[in-house]
């Protein structure tokens, strides 16, 4: 259910994705708007997994243990949610602002998220400190810097390319590398 949240937001970041290449109604090409949007687009698809995922872990964990870290865990993880979702909905109409939107969720999650969920196992809920998140939040301020900068529109094909590549190297590692 939580996944068709992600829905509308999806389809708005398609067609910006359509309009920055040149390819809906009357639409003139635009690299840096549709490289953002396709970036932006493959976050999308990857948060509303996530949004399912988490919640599905959160559950599962809860019922295999008493830990009242879970409870702010959930409450963390459901405004991560929401503020992402409000970034897609405003990236489907300001791509920018949206992203940034979207980026600074990332930050919060990462920042208040203080464990990590490992559901089946004997030691299902594991500390996670910011140090541990160190690499992603790096990552994630490296982006909000390419974000603000594409916003000023300072080189704002490169930067779209940039974070482009962030997003594609993120989905390399987590889904591709693994299964190697």
């Amino acid at each position: 259910m939580i996944g068709l949240l992600f829905l509308p937001a999806a389809l708005g970041l398609f067609r910006q994705v359509m309009r920055g290449l040149g390819w809906s109604q009357g639409a003139s090409l635009d690299w840096p708007l549709g490289i953002l949007a396709l970036g932006t687009l493959l976050i999308c698809l990857e948060q509303a997994h996530m949004a399912i995922a988490d919640l599905q872990q959160i559950e599962a964990t809860q019922q295999q243990v008493q830990d009242r870290r879970l409870n702010r865990f959930h409450w963390v993880t459901l405004s991560t949610i929401a503020i992402e979702l409000a970034g897609f909905y405003a990236a489907s109409i300001w791509i920018g602002w949206g992203a940034l939107i979207v980026l600074l969720s990332q930050v919060w999650f990462n920042l208040l998220a203080r464990i990590q969920l490992q559901p089946g196992t004997t030691k299902p809920v594991r500390s996670c400190g910011v140090a541990q998140r160190l690499p992603v939040l790096l990552a994630d301020g490296v982006s909000l810097l390419l974000i603000g900068l594409w916003i000023a529109q300072v080189a704002p094909i490169w930067n779209a390319v940039l974070l482009l590549a962030i997003v594609l190297l993120y989905g390399w590692v987590k889904y591709i590398q693994p299964a190697k």
